[in-house]
């Protein structure tokens, strides 16, 4: 794989880690901090689904939010940006807007599920799904607009003696292997939806792949049989849209529940 290549794939890395980090993390600490702050007086003390005390701030459970669910949400986020980013904007901030719907749409009702009592006990369910929502519109964001910074820090990283450049592409190809493991979570999502959600979302996320390794490996495309680009741009649209408009129904359909 080409040096160039490799840096383009390690600055996705370096983006989708720090966004991971800071929103899925650090922003998940925030919001739950909010919903315990504004929840009603009766709700201060009682113990949620996941085993917190509202109001209760602890060590351990920053740790495990920053920690655990930040390098979660980098794995899966940075997994679904590299499947969908064949079909997303090209200018950045359109680029930024649409991934970050998209991941709302499709993976708001993790966090949004109408089931969870949390949202009785907390009393401003409302709020609650404001905050919670704006998460995976914020990490969406931060993912997309942090790939050209990154690029420039891996370049400058990788640029002098050889062992720089050796450095970053094996960190890229364990990257790689992480990123691959939150494509098997991402297709793991997909068992809460009917079966034939699961094959779509496995559609997607072939065809993506494939889109990105043409293109990233720039294949000749004399040497590409001429219905392998059209054909995987297509399908992987249809399934795209298929999950997009499925996630969002089901999005809409858990809030008017919570709300």
């Amino acid at each position: 794989m080409p040096p160039s290549t490799l840096r383009g794939f390690a600055a996705l890395f370096v983006a989708g880690g720090i966004a991971g980090v800071l929103v899925g993390g650090i922003g998940g600490r925030i919001a739950m901090r909010i919903a315990a702050l504004t929840a009603r007086d009766a709700a201060q003390g009682l113990t949620t689904e996941a085993g917190a005390t509202i109001g209760r701030f602890t060590f351990e459970g920053t740790a495990f939010l920053v920690v655990v669910v930040g390098i979660g949400s980098a794995l899966i986020g940075t997994a679904f940006y590299l499947a969908t980013l064949p079909w997303l904007p090209r200018r950045r901030r359109w680029r930024a807007a649409a991934f970050g719907g998209l991941e709302l749409a499709v993976f708001g009702t993790v966090l949004l599920d109408p089931g969870n009592a949390d949202f009785t006990i907390l009393g401003r369910p409302l709020l609650d799904v404001l905050v919670l929502g704006s998460l995976f519109v914020l990490h969406g964001v931060a993912l997309v607009m942090l790939v050209e910074p990154s690029g420039r820090l891996v370049s400058s990283v990788a640029q002098g003696d050889r062992w720089r450049a050796r450095s970053v592409a094996v960190v890229t190809f364990v990257a790689m292997a992480l990123t691959a493991l939150g494509a098997v979570a991402l297709v793991a999502r997909a068992n809460g939806w009917a079966a034939p959600m699961t094959l779509v979302l496995l559609l997607c996320l072939l065809c993506g792949a494939g889109l990105l390794l043409l293109d990233r490996q720039g294949t000749d495309r004399r040497r590409t049989r001429p219905i392998t680009r059209p054909a995987l741009r297509i399908t992987g649209a249809i399934a795209l849209g298929v999950l997009t408009i499925s996630g969002a129904t089901g999005l809409v359909d858990a809030v008017t529940t919570i709300v």
